[in-house]
């Protein structure tokens, strides 16, 4: 009887470490001189969850923000507003930039652009989703 109940202790020792240290690892940002490839950044407002349904030029500025090594930005109207209503939605991205406030102004400002550009095809206003 000791013998399982120090089983099961171990047990769920090691899977709160496990849930630990998946939900830390992979929202903490790199250490400060290294790359920050691969991270999401701050992420203020919902990423589209499925790159593979959204079209047009979207899906690829994410992943190209996702991958980009220095200070970067993604914005876009909103999401789920546009899929509601059956519409579009605009992004821009600013990538390797000297700040994150550098890029977050271009990224803003390229979703805006498209925005005038295609005025009724989109649903919402452009607000940064995600910085590092």
């Amino acid at each position: 009887m000791k013998l399982t109940a120090l089983n099961r202790k171990s047990a769920m020792v090691g899977c709160m470490a496990f849930l630990l240290a998946a939900c830390t690892t992979s929202s903490s940002p790199p250490p400060p001189g290294e790359s920050l490839a691969g991270w999401k950044g701050n992420v203020r407002r919902s990423l589209p969850l499925s790159l593979t349904v959204a079209k047009g030029d979207c899906p690829g500025a994410l992943r190209e923000y996702i991958a980009a090594s220095g200070h970067s930005a993604y914005a876009s109207t909103d999401l789920t507003a546009a899929a509601y209503e059956g519409k579009n939605f605009i992004c821009g991205v600013a990538l390797n930039r000297k700040s994150v406030e550098e890029a977050e102004a271009l990224a803003l400002r390229g979703c805006q652009n498209g925005a005038r550009r295609w005025t009724h095809a989109y649903s919402g206003k452009c607000e940064i989703h995600a910085s590092k």
